[in-house]
């Protein structure tokens, strides 16, 4: 029987009344900016809000307004509520106030459309009493609502703000909650990755943490200047019976009409040349100040080895997004043949002959998305590990291979999370079909690995330690610790 008790604890902008249960006091809905629903909708984050009396922290926090994720078979659904002011962050803490342990801060992906970091799915609550280290989970802006380019109408990029809003909260904040804002990780999946890479390419944002861990970040998505974005918004307002040269409305239409609109808008997609792109219609922007360029550029040129880092990938990235996908289920030889000639040119054949040996079954809409997933993950996560290494930062680099029992689904996208948080039972009951009918004591066993080894890393710099698998700095020889029923590294060729 789980023993909870309240906990009221100071901080420098309030008090806040939480709730501790089995050792771990949880703050909920904890505001780290002002609200920014009705006229602050399109303003960059504000200073820190002040707030007098115990603020109750006890209730789960609200998510960016949002549709229905795309990987909801792959990861479970999980109940949320939906609503603008969503500048909270949910904050686990296995320590006394007046301790100092490691902070490991997580952003969440969802194509910058969905999730939360108040998700079940989420909970850090496990991951704080096994590693002894303060948790904080981000929410953040998404969608229309925190990744709107149009610029002159409103500031750029505004879901990342958001997130260096956070890290400078926790900086200052942290301290009251047992956590050492010197010793500060940063954790990002998919999309949280990709914000990760643009905080490592910006000189502004070094010194809100120490570390990060880039989990499937999609680096090999190229970012578009602001100006040249998907105007995405004009078709939600047209859609929705507005005039889609005049953006005024946005700053007053209800979420819930941004969210039909979009809904309408996903009903009539746009053909894309390239088979199997997921790209999704909101990113962040080249804006020429939060981004000055591609983050990717920016880190291979040296710009993030202030950070040492580990960066991660699962085996089959693109099996969360061919599960279901017609497109993938139908691809043909002929049309497997054409995209191979449009990506290699005169080298296709050469191309399509070595995928087709490394994949078994070797079905086309399988080898198409080992292609996509290539391009969008994988080899650009290998350039970041070498770059970082190359200089001077420590540099690490795992990849996910343990896969699914869902045929067709392998080791997927977000397979790695129920595996990071230990929280293996709560996406089971949600329906998570990337783990779903495994073995418990395997899934429980596999995690007290890979937890283990990324948390030593947010403690002491490696993830190397007693009891652990060798893992080796990336370096010249490519080294990556495989995660599977049997954890090796190995190195590239």
């Amino acid at each position: 029987m789980l023993m909870t008790n309240e906990i009221i604890l100071e901080t420098p902008f309030g008090a806040l009344k939480g709730v501790k249960r089995d050792g771990v006091a949880a703050f909920h809905r904890v505001p780290y900016a002002r609200p920014i629903s009705g006229e602050r909708r399109y303003q960059l984050p504000g200073e820190p809000l002040h707030w007098s009396g115990p603020l109750e922290a006890s209730q789960t926090g609200f998510v960016a307004p949002q549709l229905p994720s795309r990987l909801d078979a792959v990861m479970g659904v999980y109940p949320m509520t939906l609503d603008e002011d969503c500048l909270h962050l949910e904050i686990w803490s296995p320590v006394a106030p007046d301790a100092s342990v490691p902070v490991l801060v997580f952003v969440h992906g969802g194509a910058f459309m969905t999730g939360g970091g108040s998700l079940p799915c989420y909970d850090g609550a496990l991951l704080a009493k096994n590693s002894g280290c303060v948790v904080v989970n981000i929410n953040y802006r998404l969608g229309p609502l925190g990744f709107l380019s149009q610029p002159g109408f409103a500031p750029t990029n505004l879901g990342i703000h958001d997130q260096i809003a956070a890290l400078k909260w926790i900086g200052q904040a942290i301290g009251a909650f047992g956590g050492n804002p010197d010793e500060i990780t940063i954790s990002g999946q998919s999309a949280g990755g990709f914000s990760i890479a643009v905080m490592l390419a910006n000189p502004a944002c070094k010194g809100l943490f120490k570390r990060a861990i880039l989990m499937s970040a999609p680096l090999g998505l190229r970012l578009r200047k602001a100006e040249d974005a998907p105007p995405v918004a004009r078709g939600m307002l047209e859609v929705l019976g507005y005039d889609p040269a005049n953006l005024e409305p946005m700053r007053t239409i209800a979420a819930d009409r941004f969210m039909e609109a979009l809904r309408l808008l996903q009903q009539k997609p746009q053909a894309s040349p390239v088979p199997g792109d997921v790209a999704p219609p909101f990113m962040p922007v080249i804006d020429g100040d939060l981004i000055k360029r591609d983050p990717i550029d920016a880190i291979i040129d040296g710009e993030g080895s202030w950070c040492d880092t580990i960066i991660g990938i699962t085996r089959e990235e693109y099996g969360s997004f061919a599960l279901g996908n017609p497109l993938f289920a139908n691809f043909t030889d002929e049309q497997l043949k054409a995209e191979f000639v449009r990506v290699f040119g005169d080298g296709a054949e050469h191309a399509l002959a070595v995928a087709k040996s490394r994949r078994a079954p070797a079905h086309p809409g399988a080898i198409l998305a080992d292609l996509r997933g290539d391009e969008a993950f994988n080899h650009l996560s290998a350039e970041f590990a070498a770059a970082q290494g190359r200089h001077g930062a420590k540099s690490y680099m795992y990849q996910f291979d343990w896969q699914s029992l869902r045929p067709g689904l392998g080791a997927c996208h977000c397979l790695d999370l129920p595996f990071l948080f230990g929280n293996v039972e709560t996406w089971i009951g949600a329906g998570a079909a990337s783990i779903a009918g495994a073995d418990l004591a395997e899934l429980q066993d596999l995690s007290r690995t890979f937890q283990t080894a990324l948390m030593t890393f947010v403690h002491a710099g490696s993830p190397e330690g007693e009891g652990l698998p060798a893992w080796p700095q990336y370096g010249e020889n490519g080294t990556r610790l495989h995660f599977d029923r049997r954890v090796q590294a190995y190195a590239s060729i």
